[in-house]
């Protein structure tokens, strides 16, 4: 039995401190995310609450002073923000402005640098994109086979991102230090809590399918069907080989994956090899790009590129390199 000194505290509480305190402690806690940025004036002051956990942060922060930080390489995140007072200014293609009422959802893989304006003020949240996407798919109960793209400027008048901050401030509130630092099972419970209020309340590509009724249970032979597919990814079946598995026509488990899986057996068997391939190249323990896309069956690696692209918005070379797992702490 671990007493409650050896957990890690997830939840720095700073009353205005000096950019550089700040800083030290942040680094401290939580490891030098921005080593390689340059530091903020030094008569910067920064007060508030952040808390980190596995993917997930969320931050009730203020800062006084103009300044403006430099993001060293990109990050696998998406943040949502929900400004107090002051600006908050994105720069990536095109400037994304956060201001009173005015919430932004930046995907941070495209932001170069941030500016902090007018005495800024935030509740905030940020997640690992692929743990919004591992969420999404369990609650949809199939394999996400498109990026899921969040909008990127909302009236936070709308009541329905109350429930976001309502969670913020819970979570940084004193009261739950304690539960947060040093419990085990609360940190993960709010961290579910989170990617569930954003994926509910902060609209996106996959909103209408989430609001939909549960769909029907699907049949058998698509359970069998499903289930040969998640147990052996690597295994380059043919839909005719599944259908005579699972004793039915060809036709028939076509017809019963688009009507209970919502894809084609091909695209199914496709993100689930793709799924199995980010777990690999997440724990960095492949030889390769090249051999992970091998094993679950890519034999044009460029193709396993684009198809990796297209479903997690990063290359599988960056998922390599620990892009997730740097950031993920």
């Amino acid at each position: 039995m671990y007493s409650s000194s050896t957990r890690k505290q997830i939840i720095l509480r700073s009353s205005d401190m000096g950019c550089d305190d700040f800083g030290a402690l942040f680094s401290k806690m939580f490891g030098n995310l921005y080593s390689d940025s340059p530091p903020p004036p030094k008569n910067i002051i920064i007060g508030g609450v952040y808390g980190r956990h596995d993917g997930v942060s969320f931050r009730r922060m203020h800062y006084r002073g103009d300044f403006s930080v430099a993001f060293p390489a990109p990050l696998d995140e998406i943040t949502f923000v929900i400004p107090t007072a002051g600006k908050i200014i994105f720069n990536h293609a095109t400037e994304s402005v956060g201001i009173a009422h005015v919430g932004l959802a930046i995907d941070k893989a495209d932001v170069r640098s941030v500016r902090f304006v007018d005495n800024h003020a935030q509740h905030g949240v940020s997640i690992n994109r692929g743990l919004l996407t591992e969420r999404l798919s369990t609650l949809l109960g199939k394999p996400i086979l498109k990026k899921v793209v969040f909008e990127p400027v909302v009236d936070l008048q709308a009541s329905a991102f109350q429930s976001i901050r309502a969670l913020v401030e819970l979570a940084t509130g004193a009261e739950f230090d304690l539960l947060m630092n040093t419990g085990s099972l609360m940190p993960s419970r709010l961290r579910e809590m989170l990617i569930d209020a954003v994926l509910e309340a902060w609209p996106h590509n996959f909103t209408q399918a989430l609001q939909r009724p549960a769909p029907l249970i699907a049949p058998r032979h698509v359970k069998l069907a499903v289930e040969y597919i998640q147990e052996h990814p690597d295994s380059l079946v043919s839909g005719t080989e599944l259908a005579s598995m699972t004793n039915v026509s060809l036709r028939a488990l076509q017809d019963g994956f688009r009507h209970f899986v919502g894809t084609s057996i091909v695209a199914y068997q496709r993100q689930v090899r793709l799924e199995r391939a980010y777990d690999v190249l997440a724990q960095g323990i492949s030889p390769s790009v090249t051999d992970v896309a091998l094993q679950y069956g890519f034999s044009n690696v460029g193709r396993f590129c684009q198809y990796f692209q297209s479903a997690y918005g990063v290359s599988p070379a960056e998922v390599r390199k620990g892009l997730r797992s740097q950031h993920a702490g």
